[in-house]
């Protein structure tokens, strides 16, 4: 069959099209691979700015902090206080929703004896602006400075908990910063090897020109602090054998914590009262009382 003329430069246009979009994409679509990526990457649910300070039982004090970045947009978070801390902690969440889908657990951190800031990442909750790899990490050293000279915390006595994404944050913090002790649950050793696991059918090209690496495997063994890992067996998002890497690249002192019968999102709900005592044990043995 013979096409018409008109068809046929309709096909050429087309052609044309894909050509151009083949090579922004593979030769300079740099920014078009990054935009991708933060549709697979962050799910984030927005909070009104005005929305009141919400009550967590069992505090001494809750706070809405916000953080002004150096490139603009400001970041929120809330802390909240526990009457007799023993430590402190700062809390990066996972990849979905904000921090007010975490405060039930910000509680139970609380009544564990820890002063709690959680920080949402840009785009999150209230937070303005938009996440990726390089702003995650900034505006985690934003709320480490808020707590060390801002609110005094000595570091020695500083917990950094991550959990998810939010163990690719806490990795990167603790490399650079001194901290008492790092707690990562349901930690993932990089994208690619993420993307690799739940994209597979894409590109094996694709995968090396990432613009989000969060590469953790590279960083642990540069830790300077004592490290617990905590996975769930039978975590289909993050396979377990993920958080076993990291764990054996990591330095002494650490710790691995295995929750039988967890998934990803239900570590809480499985492990209980044991979690709890389980992650106070850890610190106390590690960071000093304040």
């Amino acid at each position: 069959m013979q096409l018409s003329g008109v068809a046929l430069r309709k096909l050429a246009y087309v052609a044309a099209g894909l050509a151009v979009a083949a090579i922004l994409f593979w030769a300079g679509g740099r920014l078009m691979l990054e935009s991708l990526e933060r549709q697979l990457i962050y799910f984030p649910t927005r909070v009104r700015a005005d929305a009141a300070t919400p009550s967590i039982p069992g505090t001494g004090v809750v706070e809405e902090v916000w953080l002004q970045t150096d490139d603009g947009p400001r970041v929120h978070g809330i802390y909240a206080g526990a009457p007799d801390a023993f430590a402190d902690l700062l809390f990066f969440h996972g990849n979905a929703g904000n921090l007010y889908d975490r405060l039930d657990n910000v509680q139970l951190l609380v009544e564990s004896g820890f002063n709690v800031l959680i920080m949402d990442y840009r785009g999150y909750g209230k937070s303005e602006g938009q996440p990726s790899e390089r702003a995650l990490y900034d505006d985690a050293l934003l709320a480490y400075r808020h707590l060390t000279e801002a609110r005094g915390v000595d570091p020695s006595r500083l917990v950094l908990f991550g959990r998810s994404l939010g163990s690719t944050v806490a990795i990167e913090l603790a490399t650079q910063q001194t901290c008492g002790a790092l707690i990562v649950e349901s930690a993932f050793t990089s994208a690619q090897e993420l993307a690799r696991i739940h994209y597979g059918w894409l590109p094996g090209a694709l995968f090396r020109r990432l613009t989000h690496e969060f590469d953790s495997l590279s960083k642990v063994p540069k830790l300077r602090a004592p490290v617990m890992y905590i996975h769930g067996d039978i975590d289909a998002i993050v396979p377990v054998r993920m958080g076993q890497r990291l764990y054996e690249a990591s330095p002494e002192p650490r710790e691995w914590y295995v929750l039988r019968g967890a998934g990803h999102n239900d570590t809480l709900l499985v492990g209980g009262r044991a979690y709890f005592e389980r992650l106070v044990r850890f610190v106390r043995e590690h960071v000093a009382a304040g």
